[in-house]
């Protein structure tokens, strides 16, 4: 009797793992499309693309954001500036989601998944909103405004540009760790950097800026530079 019983649980089981209808013997469908594994790996994927002209060529740019990952709470998210014309990366920033968690206390709203999941949606969704595209500014007495290019971090942006062409590392790619602790260590400015931030600050006044938001005290402000083709941060905010 226990040998029968035995025997039947097991064949209903393997016809409960097949499935209705389906032979026990039968292979099954694996997905080998184009991006399959991504998509397994990868499940969470936003994207968003704009046009604006940064360069001031009169052909717009495309703005592209990407979040990829398996969970919201620490996507790999990215923003890339393309060329209007030819495509080419003129910009890459790349940071992570859990960065806008970085003063969420414990036991606070961002420990549930929705709520995260709300927060991240969010902050994407404003990436490309309108006030990405105004320019920084302070009021000057008698209220005029006047477009805030801050020279020192144009110059240390330009100490930034010149490390990745000195180590090869393209313009488009952000300073590693490594060489932003190297350069923030560097005390002495020469007269010739001070008079190229100089030069590339009165450029870069009142050009097109874009303004992103890259979680905890991170918002950067870049401006595209004629003089060292690339785009310079020219602000930068807690």
């Amino acid at each position: 009797m226990t040998t029968k019983w035995t025997t039947c649980c097991a064949v209903m089981l393997l016809l409960a793992a097949c499935g209705p209808g389906r032979d026990a013997h039968e292979p099954r469908t694996i997905d080998t499309s184009s991006g399959a594994a991504e998509r397994v790996l990868a499940p969470v994927r936003l994207d968003t693309t704009v046009a604006r002209d940064l360069t001031g060529d009169g052909t717009p740019e495309r703005l592209v954001a990407l979040a990829r990952g398996a969970r919201f709470d620490s996507l790999a998210m990215e923003l890339r500036i393309l060329d209007g014309r030819s495509g080419a990366l003129l910009h890459d920033a790349r940071w992570s989601s859990r960065d806008y968690f970085k003063y969420e206390p414990a036991g606070g709203r961002a420990d549930s998944l929705a709520e995260r999941e709300r927060i991240v949606r969010r902050n994407f969704d404003m990436i490309f909103g309108p006030k990405a595209f105004i320019a920084p500014s302070t009021t000057l007495p008698g209220g005029r405004k006047e477009i805030v290019v801050d020279t020192a971090t144009v110059r240390y942006a330009l100490l930034e540009l010149d490390w990745r062409r000195a180590h090869d590392i393209a313009d488009t790619m952000p300073t590693p760790p490594e060489a932003e602790s190297q350069l923030g260590r560097e005390r002495v400015v020469s007269q010739e950097q001070r008079a190229r931030a100089a030069a590339v600050s009165r450029e870069l006044r009142g050009r097109p800026t874009f303004t992103l938001f890259q979680g905890g005290e991170l918002t950067n402000t870049i401006a595209w530079s004629d003089r060292e083709h690339a785009f310079v941060r020219v602000f930068s905010c807690c």
